[in-house]
């Protein structure tokens, strides 16, 4: 009885982790994604700090902070040069980004595509272009639906004005046909009474 309390206290414990099972396995090596995206010394001296993930995202999160306006100005300060491409790209991501500006941040995107190496490439396609291009797309729908909602809605309202005018034309002649009837009807009695 004591050795299966003991065995009993022994599983319990282990299900919940305080013992540890005698044999081990090996922790799992975890091997972590290169953060260096440009494969080639000439795509280096190009594009700079940005070959690294982690400029990108501090440079995101920087940005995140700035309004539209300043960014605007920001952009129209940088050079052309590849490095000050993907700044002006960066600057371009805000949410408060209009869609004009969106755009030309994807065409600045294809321009890089052109100059840098196929992991700076996905990086660009990946973390910048799809997901924009997904936006960009979302707000031309959302453009469209609107001018489709505004022109039914103009419809919608000359519809009833419509029917409000032909409701005035259908009551003005029931109006008529009641005054025919009337005189009809005084028409008739008066033939009655002149006949009696």
């Amino acid at each position: 009885m004591k050795i299966l309390l003991i065995l009993l206290a022994m599983f319990s414990l282990i299900g919940c982790g305080l013992l540890k099972p005698l044999k081990s396995e090996p922790s799992e090596v975890v091997r972590l994604m290169s953060t260096k995206y440009c494969q080639s010394p000439e795509t280096m001296a190009r594009f700079g700090d940005y070959c690294e993930l982690d400029a990108w995202s501090d440079k995101l999160i920087l940005l995140s902070t700035i309004s539209w306006p300043i960014r605007s100005d920001m952009i129209e300060a940088l050079p052309n040069d590849p490095k000050s491409l993907i700044e002006k790209v960066l600057l371009s991501q805000g949410d408060d980004t209009p869609y004009r500006n969106r755009l030309r941040a994807q065409q600045w995107i294809e321009d890089l595509q052109m100059l840098t190496d196929t992991s700076m490439t996905q990086v660009l396609d990946i973390l910048i272009f799809q997901p924009s291009q997904q936006l960009l797309e979302l707000e031309s729908a959302i453009t469209i639906l609107s001018k489709v909602n505004a022109r039914q809605e103009k419809t919608i309202t000359a519809q009833e004005i419509q029917l409000v005018e032909k409701d005035k034309e259908i009551e003005k002649q029931r109006k008529q046909v009641e005054q025919l009837l009337d005189i009809e009807a005084s028409m008739v009695n008066q033939n009655r009474s002149d006949s009696k």
